[in-house]
């Protein structure tokens, strides 16, 4: 061995680690954008999220308003059902009315339709 060969050695040695560094980083170089890909995904679930909970806060905020709307419709349509029953009795007796007055056929054969009635 030379003067010359320790030297030689260990700038070899300092290259070969540098060369072995510089593969560790380029293995771990496609790891890291992963990393950051995901990172970056997580975020925009987390904002999009944040929007779903707004919307869905908005959401709860009226529905107090609507359930009281709701109440009030069917209040209405109750009164409404209750002022259509005696008019509903009204309609039956015309209609037992009605038939009273109305021919009845007696035959077998259906009697042809009355075009001037």
């Amino acid at each position: 061995m030379g003067i010359t060969d320790l030297p030689a050695n260990a700038l070899r040695n300092a290259l070969q680690l540098i060369e072995d560094a510089g593969k560790d980083v380029e293995r771990h170089s496609p790891l890291e954008e992963h990393l950051h890909d995901a990172v970056a995904a997580l975020h925009r679930t987390a904002d999009s999220m944040d929007k779903h909970v707004e919307v869905l806060e908005g959401m709860a905020a009226t529905l107090p308003a609507l359930t009281d709307v709701l109440a009030k419709l069917s209040d209405e349509l109750a009164e409404a059902l209750r002022l259509l029953k005696p008019i509903e009795a009204v309609e039956r007796e015309a209609s037992g009315v009605a038939r009273l007055f109305t021919r009845h056929h007696h035959s077998d054969e259906a009697a042809p339709p009355n075009p001037d009635a």
